[in-house]
């Protein structure tokens, strides 16, 4: 029986697979939320770039969403390049970062719809409720010492850094959005040189730990 649950707490590729998964079917959902535009009756078909130009605010959302979920993707890959086995608490905390990623598409679709200060703040917030979600397994991952052996605590504190930082960019445009919603979309733009930040001290923490000795 001990030799079973061994086994099974060994066992992340299925774990990886169903993420994959969700993920992607989440992307191929926000495609599905661009409605394509209706010529009325009698109109000639000569408007119909024009009705197309009409939905730029549907394209922005689609692209804008597709680029987050795709960096937490890269984020959730980055936990589990670390993780040599889980428990039950990390099963449902992966559940729980999908359950906010299947979310996504919906939050967009309102955003699209509603580019006022509601609509932006329930979208950030979904956002920001997904990257801390995903801030929260790679915690507990460190504390149950779930992450394989080797890994400085400069690395882990700067891993919790990145998958942080999205989320507190995400809580900051909420704030925002109660005084210019325009500039709270522009804070989003934030998320690349903090991420790229971030990414840079990561890969300057594992090459110094790769040239300590064993």
């Amino acid at each position: 029986m001990q030799q079973l649950f061994r086994r099974d707490a060994d066992e992340t590729d299925r774990l990886i697979a169903l993420s994959d998964g969700v993920i992607a079917i989440a992307i191929t959902l926000l495609v599905l939320e661009i409605t394509v535009p209706t010529v009325p009756a009698g109109s000639s078909l000569s408007i119909l770039p024009e009705l197309v130009m009409e939905q730029w605010d549907e394209f922005v959302g689609y692209v804008l969403s597709f680029l987050i979920i795709g960096l937490y993707w890269m984020l959730h890959r980055h936990v589990f390049v670390h993780i040599e086995q889980h428990d039950r608490g990390l099963l449902w905390l992966n559940l729980l970062f999908l359950l906010m990623v299947a979310f996504v598409p919906y939050g967009t679709s309102l955003f699209t719809t509603y580019p006022n200060q509601f609509g932006i703040s329930v979208y950030a917030g979904v956002l920001a409720l997904t990257g801390l979600s995903l801030a929260l397994l790679w915690n507990y991952a460190s504390r149950q010492d779930l992450l394989e052996e080797g890994l400085t605590s400069r690395i882990v504190l700067v891993q919790e850094a990145r998958f942080l930082a999205s989320p507190l960019v995400f809580i900051l445009s909420i704030a925002v959005a109660a005084v210019d919603p325009t500039l709270a979309v522009l804070t989003w733009g934030l998320l690349l040189p903090i991420n790229a930040m971030l990414q840079s001290r990561l890969v300057d923490s594992l090459e110094q730990a790769s040239q300590q000795p064993q």
